[in-house]
């Protein structure tokens, strides 16, 4: 009995200290977030910690990089934000909600935005001893109207998502509804707004894919009565790296980026419709270490780049050519007032050239691929400058005729371009007929 006593105890009191360890661990797990995070427009530093036994009050401290000062200053806006954070610690881990805390110049923007009080943002977080979390970011609806007749009706922005203790994780993000009027009687209306990902961010790069869905979004001059307008968009990125094979161990990772946008309906400025747009572009087989390499070099340009970061670019681009790569428009294609146009294009850069930066040439001679391009008749001989282009490479054999459609079948073979007929024309040449 008085081991069962003992036990119960023992079990009582690691329960009554647990919240004094996760809280703890959490003052932990968000020191060392803010030491490393890294942010193009902000740095982000620990205001204070108070940390109680089952609760701790936080404030962190956002302030815009001087890059980016100007921009606020000029909109009157603080450069300088900080956010509170309410911490619990629990038995399983820790769970907080932030919110922004409104200073005196901007507290009475924020009122007439959302409201007397209303906090504009919070942002909830659970965070298990494994430091796996999940975590919800809500706006709060915006209802605002002036005098000058400017007006913004936003619903209800959400983002919901996890993320483990590796940075991986997912996320999801809906906005139902935004309506924007400016005192110029201009409008944007957006419908239906929802979006995703999936993934892991390795330094510069998302490995994993993104998506994003609008049903309806829509640009108009009342005055004018003039605009345009666009019905179920949906943007896709993916970004996905390949291991080298096990027999070649000295191999680099290679990254793959596929990017495609569809359109359903597109509205014009002059009226004009068209139907079905259709984008996807890749860049695959790129060397991820060359590629990683440009993107710190990027990263550290500010206003102008400096010789060391040119020399550094110049080695980055040059082990990125001699590793190879493919570069494809998988699909461009629209359906006009006057018919459908379609594209593609293949190039690919064969591995094993040396030092591209100082002879570009030597790109053409590893260069290999295809193009083809359809357009309608009418659309061309609407188009008086594009019809005389369009005479011209009928009449040199460079692009067919048929009933409905001008017809351009190429392959690319170095610096020479192989047309359907089998006669070839330097690329260059291709290049300016379409300039």
């Amino acid at each position: 009995m008085l081991k069962k006593i003992g036990a119960i105890g023992g079990a009582v009191s690691i329960i009554l200290c647990w919240p004094l360890a996760t809280g703890q661990i959490g003052e932990r797990i968000y020191l060392d977030t803010v030491g490393k995070y890294e942010n193009p427009y902000l740095t982000i530093s620990n205001e204070s910690y108070d940390r109680g036994y089952l609760s701790s009050d936080v404030v962190s401290r956002l302030e815009v990089k001087d890059d980016w000062k100007p921009m606020f200053d000029d909109e009157g806006l603080p450069t300088v934000w900080y956010v509170h954070h309410k911490v619990e610690h629990g038995v399983l881990g820790v769970t907080s909600t932030s919110e922004l805390v409104l200073d005196e110049t901007f507290k009475p923007v924020a009122d007439k935005l959302w409201g007397d009080g209303v906090t504009p943002i919070r942002f909830t977080t659970s965070t298990a001893l494994t430091r796996a979390t999940e975590f919800s970011i809500t706006m709060n609806p915006i209802a605002f109207k002036d005098e000058q007749g400017a007006t913004a009706d936003v619903t209800s922005f959400e983002m919901t998502g996890s993320v483990d203790s590796k940075g991986a994780g997912e996320f999801h993000y809906r906005l139902p509804k935004a309506s924007l009027t400016t005192t110029a009687r201009e409008t944007m209306v957006l419908n239906g707004l929802e979006g995703g990902g999936q993934g892991v961010m390795d330094g510069q790069f998302w490995i994993g894919s993104q998506n994003l869905a609008v049903a309806h979004l829509s640009f108009h001059n009342l005055e004018a009565d003039q605009g345009v307008a666009l019905d179920k968009l949906v943007v896709a990125m993916q970004n996905s790296l390949s291991q080298p094979e096990p027999a070649a161990e000295a191999a680099d990772p290679k990254l793959t980026n596929t990017n495609s946008v569809r359109i359903a309906r597109v509205v014009a400025m002059d009226g004009q419709e068209y139907q079905d747009l259709h984008f996807q572009v890749a860049l695959s087989e790129l060397d991820y270490p060359a590629i990683t390499r440009l993107g710190h070099v990027a990263e550290g340009i500010e206003q102008q780049m400096t010789q060391a970061q040119a020399e550094e670019a110049a080695l980055a681009l040059d082990l990125l050519v001699a590793k190879g790569m493919k570069f494809a428009i998988e699909q461009l294609s629209v359906v006009t007032p006057k018919g459908a146009v379609t594209s593609n294009l293949n190039l690919e850069l064969a591995p094993g050239i040396a030092r591209a930066s100082e002879n570009l040439a030597l790109i053409t001679d590893k260069l290999q691929g295809d193009f083809s391009l359809q357009l309608p008749i009418a659309l061309v001989e609407a188009n008086p400058e594009l019809l005389d282009k369009a005479n011209m490479m009928e009449q040199n054999g460079i692009i067919e005729k048929g009933s409905e459609f001008y017809d351009l079948k190429v392959k690319v073979d170095g610096d020479q371009i192989i047309l359907a007929s089998g006669d070839q024309l330097p690329l260059a040449m291709l290049m300016m007929l379409f300039m």
